[in-house]
């Protein structure tokens, strides 16, 4: 595992990303449904998924539902992230979203990922604030989601954690792309943003270890069946990147963090590799 921040370290960085925000009028992060509203605080939050639609009912009653709290364990084999996905130089698309935006692929190809034997398209990313899963008990500022399908609909999610530290080119770009249109200062449409694959390589750590589990979306439908990858190694991104995405992801009411509360593991096995 990487180095990380002391659990003081981690909970002054969340702080002082909710404090930026305290003034800022933007909205909340990428959803996986749309019609229904729904948000992550007060009647319409996480609590309530489960109650606001008849189709959400999984929210409530589903035994893998994801986040989780990652305790990565020994690994049963030596093998990295570059085996199971990869990004390729492509552009992506911002699109506004109930609850924020994600970024859509919009070349013929973005990446592509492979697992017990299905293969998937890399069809969109999105960002969480803090991240929605927690590392041995600890929740870090920032969580990016890496969705792939498969032609016949199923799920693979790439995740990988932030914390406090560098700053991160990508996300530099990535925010750049968005904040001007989502605070409102420069209300265009969104525009094509290029990545290349050196830029995906600062932040997706293809070259370590990582944890797979079964779990489920983690917006509402929460359909279950989604292959789940965990980075084991933590990227860095500076406070101050951290503290724009946040105006970037949170809603202009309240200071609420854009994650799913930690779900019951419910006697599912998490399997490790590489490290």
């Amino acid at each position: 595992m990487a180095p990380m921040t002391t659990r003081v370290g981690q909970l002054l960085a969340a702080a002082a990303v909710a404090a930026t925000v305290l003034a800022t009028a933007v909205s909340p992060v990428a959803a996986a449904a749309e019609g229904t509203r729904w948000t992550y605080y007060g009647k319409t939050g996480p609590a309530f998924w489960g109650s606001l639609d008849k189709d959400w009912r999984t929210c409530d009653t589903g035994r893998k539902q994801t986040p989780i709290d990652l305790i990565p364990t020994k690994s049963v084999q030596r093998r990295n992230l570059a085996s199971v996905s990869a990004q390729f130089t492509g552009s992506f698309l911002p699109v506004g979203v109930q609850n924020g935006f994600k970024y859509d692929c919009v070349s013929d190809l973005c990446g592509r990922a492979s697992w017990a034997g299905v293969n998937y398209k890399f069809v969109q990313f999105h960002m969480h604030v803090s991240s929605e899963h927690t590392l041995n008990g600890q929740v870090l500022p920032a969580e990016i989601h890496l969705v792939h399908a498969s032609d016949d609909g199923k799920l693979l999610v790439v995740g990988v954690m932030l914390t406090v530290g560098a700053p991160n080119p990508l996300l530099r770009k990535m925010l750049a792309a968005v904040e001007k249109t989502v605070t409102g200062s420069d209300p265009k449409k969104f525009s094509r943003v290029p990545i290349s694959r050196a830029e995906w390589a600062t932040l997706v750590p293809a070259g370590r270890g990582f944890c797979n589990y079964s779990g489920s979306l983690t917006t509402p439908p929460c359909s279950e069946g989604v292959t789940w990858i965990l980075s084991r190694r933590v990227v860095t991104a500076s406070i101050s990147q951290l503290a724009r995405l946040a105006r970037a992801l949170l809603d202009s009411d309240s200071v609420v963090l854009t994650e799913r509360p930690v779900q019951p593991l419910n006697g599912r096995r998490v399997v490790c590799y590489g490290e």
